[in-house]
């Protein structure tokens, strides 16, 4: 075998190296591709973690499209400067700034910092791909590219299964900046490798670089990347930002062609595309990318979501897929190598990858075994292996030496644009899916209404550890119930909580609710009808405290009762008996309560009054005794009443009539006495009266003998004239004997003194008496008159005082109630308070595990069918990718069968 590889076909570059170059730079190029691959699977594990540290939710997808979109159009670019500049010069500076924007982004402070840098990391990793691609097939005759796919499969698998485990584990044990600047040492290597043994690989000849080409290049992927990326998942298909990237990129598009058309030195020479192997070839290729993303981007989610292992477990699950890549990609490329011809294999291949995907459309369910699922995994990845490797085979077969750097980089890029407009396809066909099967279980939630369209967003991490999640997010819950208020804080800003859970929360947790009800309970209390309102129509509001509450509070229940006794007092016999009955009313103002109220209580008074002004001693004896009774009203009693009053007058009228001079004192002294008794009452008795009296009689009776018929007309009228006088006046006697007669007459009239005096003392007596009777009654009526008058003013009083007392000890009842009830509500509140603490978070904790079991099954459900309309889509995609494989010449591969010094 020679010393040197040389490539075969006439028209390459004149470069020689060592076999021990060859593969020392193979080395380098590998550990460079490995850093590009591993760095699109590493940092997806971290970006939680980042997220949180440098406060970017709303820019999380731009950590990853900022580098796809520099990626995609630095490849192209990087590919044609291979074709102008030295291929190790421009290798080493694609490696120079991806670790540069590695070490940048692990420096990054903020988000907009990392997106930025990791958009310079993009460039670098782009430019990578290409690179290493190119360079191969200048090392490289293509009959033995094959082996070395082989090796480009391999470190695919192997970063795709590494890198979700170590991302974990460097965020995990270090940092998130970590997943960075892993990248320097390994890039560090590579440059040595490279720097120490790659050939420089200068072309023969310089070209002008077409800025114009580059500039239009980016002008037309980029809108087109981005509208695929946010097409369905920031803002709907159909609107305005999408068709506008949409249409800006077609425009750019059509500039780039005519530019391309009339540039001497394009960017991408278009005649390339009239080579039949290499534009089948880039067909397929395009339609190759989202077929290995339908099979490789979404196993995951059904790995971890619907088959329950975890993410690091699920990296090895993928590992048979991965190790059948490897298999088919290196196998095919050995047997190509020996055959000398890559079609057959890439048909075996290509029918081999349909079979696959189509009966996996039928067979996966979410009951597959796991180890049911591996197992087609496998065969998946030895179908997907050869198209891997034989279709850039292909593409650069027979396309021109000088065109290799650009024609390849082509190819990544209608790799890499099939492959975003795949995600897009496959991710609205699992955003349906889920959300079909989402609305099953939640249909009122609002992504099920009518005319709403289901969005892509964040569906590569949709049901990923799900009970993590909600554990997470239950212990968040939890903590914000209980008060904590960066619990709180981080549901409100998290936009994976619905909307209306938002709205349950109030800041504060729980304790704020029991203060923000103990707050209104005090305010109800003292009378505020608002809070009463608001608490009443509060339907959390415990029974116990409902029932408490009245409107107006307890100033309210105390006017109520202050009425309640007003009206009692005032004889109310219903007010009487409903605060009898009543145990809310103290005792001692119970028992100011009687039957009838101070009404009846004066009602009573007036009776005893009655009866002691009518002489009855026990009801004189009572009315002195009772305390209550005012000394004017005791004034006028005295024992035995009115009856014995007048039995007192009586016996003083009786002696003044007889001439006692002290009871004629007495009797025109006494107030009581009544005048005309006063003036019926001669000073010195009857007896004085009774003399002149018989004096007068007899000087009538001497004129009226005398003829004198006056005389004789008055002494007729006299009451009790006696008889003699009488007949003496009917029979006068003679002139002579009139004297005589008078004489006669003197001497009976003074004998019948005595008589006469008693006759007119009964007479006095008698009249003494019957007027004394009478006037008796009309004391008697007067004094119980002044006694109901003074009664009277004294009830109003009385009822007036009674009143302003109870007022006054409503008052003091009033706060005292006031303040055992708001204590009596706050000790409630702390013990209600408490028991919402342990029972509202287990009701809380208990209807989340029942949702997330349901959209558990959901998701289940949903992920399955996306992965089986998703395998479906892609044996369309194979399809396709086939028939554009089936007119490729069958042609054979130039350069020697086996790899020099290998």
């Amino acid at each position: 075998m020679n010393d040197f590889v040389q490539p075969t076909d006439p028209r390459a570059p004149q470069a020689q190296t060592t076999p021990r170059e060859t593969r020392l730079t193979l080395i380098g190029i590998l550990l460079g591709l490995f850093l590009a691959a591993l760095d699109q699977t590493i940092v997806s594990t971290a970006l939680p973690r980042i997220i949180a540290d440098l406060k970017g939710t709303e820019l999380y997808a731009w950590v990853t499209t900022a580098y796809l979109l520099t990626a995609t159009f630095s490849a192209p670019i990087f590919g044609r400067l291979t074709e102008l500049f030295s291929r190790k010069a421009i290798l080493l500076v694609a490696i120079g700034i991806f670790l540069a924007g590695s070490a940048l982004s692990g420096l990054a402070q903020n988000m907009p910092e990392l997106i930025f840098f990791r958009g310079i990391q993009g460039i670098g990793g782009g430019a990578l791909f290409a690179l290493a691609l190119t360079t191969i097939a200048v090392l490289f005759p293509p009959r033995e590219r094959g082996k070395v796919g082989g090796l480009f499969g391999a470190i695919f698998g192997v970063s795709s299964a590494l890198g979700p485990w170590l991302g974990g584990l460097l965020t995990d044990h270090l940092s998130w900046h970590w997943v960075f600047y892993i990248n320097m040492p390994v890039g560090a290597v590579a440059l040595w490798f490279i720097l120490r043994f790659m050939p420089r690989l200068s072309p023969e000849r310089r070209e002008r670089f077409d800025f114009l080409g580059a500039g239009l290049l980016i002008l037309w992927t980029v809108p087109l990347m981005l509208a695929f990326s946010w097409g369905g998942s920031t803002y709907p298909w159909l609107s305005a930002p999408i068709l506008g990237l949409f249409a800006l990129s077609a425009l750019a598009l059509a500039l780039w062609v005519w530019s391309q058309n009339r540039e001497p030195h394009p960017l991408f020479d278009l005649s390339v595309l009239r080579i039949r192997s290499f534009s089948l070839a880039s067909a397929a290729t395009f339609f190759y990318g989202p077929a290995f993303l339908g099979a490789v981007a979404f196993l995951p989610l059904y790995l971890q979501v619907v088959k329950g292992v975890s993410a690091s477990a699920s990296g090895v699950t993928v590992l048979p897929l991965t190790l059948g890549v490897v298999l088919g990609a290196s196998g095919s490329g050995v047997l190509s190598g020996r055959l000398g011809r890559f079609k057959p294999l890439l048909l075996a291949g290509t029918l081999w990858l349909l079979l696959i995907f189509t009966v996996l459309h039928f067979v996966l369910s979410v009951d597959t075994p796991l180890w049911q699922a591996v197992l087609f995994f496998f065969l998946l990845g030895l179908g997907l292996g050869p198209a891997q490797s034989l279709l850039q085979i292909a593409a650069q077969n027979n396309v021109p030496p000088e065109r290799i750097g650009s024609a390849t980089a082509f190819t990544q890029l209608m790799r890499q644009i099939g492959s975003t407009i795949g995600i897009a396809v496959l991710g609205t066909v699992l955003s349906h899916n889920l959300t079909a099967e989402t609305c099953k279980v939640f249909p009122q939630d609002a992504a099920c209404k009518l005319g709403v369209v289901a969005s892509r967003s964040n569906e590569g991490g949709t049901g990923l550890n799900l009970d993590e999640q909600f554990a997470r997010l239950e212990a968040q819950v939890v903590a914000a119930l209980k008060g904590d208020t960066q619990a709180y804080q981080a549901l409100l800003q998290d936009p994976q909580v619905p909307q209306e859970a938002k709205n349950g929360l109030i800041e504060g947790g729980i304790p704020a609710q029991f203060r923000q009800l103990e707050a209104r309970l005090v305010a109800a209390l003292q009378g505020d009808e608002k809070a009463y309102a608001a608490l009443m129509a509060d339907p959390n509001l415990p029974a116990e405290f409902r029932a408490r509450l009245v409107k107006g509070g307890i100033p309210a229940q105390f006017q109520e009762l202050e009425s309640q006794l007003e009206a009692a007092l005032k004889g109310s016999m219903p007010a009487y008996n409903a605060l009898i009955r009543n145990p809310q009313v103290p005792a001692e103002l119970k028992a100011r309560l009687t039957p009838g109220g101070i009404p009846a209580q004066f009602r009573a008074l007036e009776a005893q009054f009655a009866a002691a002004l009518e002489g009855d001693v026990k009801a004189y004896t009572a009315l002195i005794n009772n305390p209550q009774l005012p000394e004017a009203f005791k004034a006028r009693l005295t024992k035995g009443g009115i009856p014995a009053l007048f039995q007192e007058i009586r016996a003083q009228l009786l002696a003044a009539l007889k001439g006692d001079a002290q009871a004629y004192q007495a009797v025109q002294q006494n107030p009581l006495m009544p005048a005309e008794f006063k003036a019926r009452i001669p000073k010195e008795g009857v007896a004085t009266q009774v003399q002149p009296q018989l004096e007068q009689t007899l000087g009538l009776l001497q004129a009226a003998l005398q003829g004198d018929a006056r005389a004789a007309q008055a002494l007729r009228r006299t009451p009790n004239l006696d008889p003699r006088i009488q007949n003496l006046l009917d029979n006068p006697p003679p002139a002579k004997a009139l004297p005589a007669v008078l004489a006669q007459v003197r001497v009976g009239l003074e004998a019948q003194s005595p008589k006469i005096i008693a006759a007119v003392t009964q007479q006095a007596s008698a009249q003494i008496e019957a007027g004394l009777q009478q006037a008796q009654q009309q004391a008697l009526a007067q004094a119980l008159a002044g006694v109901k008058a003074g009664l009277a003013q004294a009830q109003l009083q009385a009822e007036a005082a009674a009143v302003a007392a109870v007022r006054e000890n409503l008052q003091k009842a009033q706060a005292n109630a006031l303040e055992k009830a708001l204590q009596a509500t706050r000790d409630n509140l702390v013990v209600a308070e408490q028991k919402a603490l342990q029972e509202v978070p287990k009701q809380v904790v208990a209807k989340l595990e029942e949702i997330k079991n349901k959209l558990h099954e959901a998701l289940n459900n949903g992920i399955t069918r996306a992965e089986k309309e998703i395998f479906l889509y892609a044996a369309f995609f194979v399809l396709i990718s086939l028939l554009f494989i089936l007119p490729l010449p069958n042609e054979e591969l130039r350069g020697r069968g086996g790899m020099a010094g290998a």
